[in-house]
């Protein structure tokens, strides 16, 4: 339900400028977060869910599109791929991609917010734009976690994190 009617240039600047402070701010936040709230949560992974992925989605062929948020808020650790193979290092981006995952569920939640500014149809163009911004990043993030949980079910899960580096797996990219 529109509260506030405002002029069409006004509006604009107000949904870039909602847009802008909620994704940094909730991107903020969840860089502060303290670690174990994102430790041990893991995902299970089927060869099924994986096949989804690839076969389904064709996440392979997009993926690699999508920005890397992590840089605009001061984090360091980067999530847009894999970048190593040693099991201490996939245990730390199964933790950030938990993380990451969570920052874009909740990046969704504001959208009932434009509705008190903006005619329904522009409001409903917000929720398109809030879906069409996270969900591809979510799911990329799933992807991610759940090769990296069949790397390390492959390892035995309980391969100490000082071996080092292990063997190159085939589900790396």
């Amino acid at each position: 339900m529109q509260i506030w009617e405002w002029s069409g240039p006004i509006t604009i600047a107000a949904d870039i400028a909602a847009w802008f402070i909620l994704h940094m701010s909730i991107s903020y936040v969840f860089t502060v977060l303290p670690e174990r709230w994102f430790d041990g949560l893991h995902l299970t992974a089927s060869g099924k869910e994986l096949s989804f992925y690839d076969r389904v989605l064709h996440i392979r062929r997009w993926k690699k599109r999508l920005p890397d948020g992590a840089g605009w808020v001061g984090q360091n650790f980067r999530k847009q791929r894999i970048e190593q193979n040693d099991t201490a290092y996939l245990h730390i981006y199964q933790r950030e991609a938990y993380r990451g995952e969570w920052c874009h569920y909740i990046s969704i939640l504001p959208v009932p917010l434009f509705f008190l500014w903006n005619v329904p149809a522009v409001a409903w163009g917000m929720v398109v734009y809030a879906l069409a911004a996270n969900v591809p990043c979510i799911l990329s993030l799933r992807y991610n976690r759940a090769r990296i949980v069949r790397i390390l079910q492959r390892r035995g899960k309980a391969i100490p994190a000082y071996l080092g580096k292990m063997e190159e797996d085939p589900l790396m990219d």
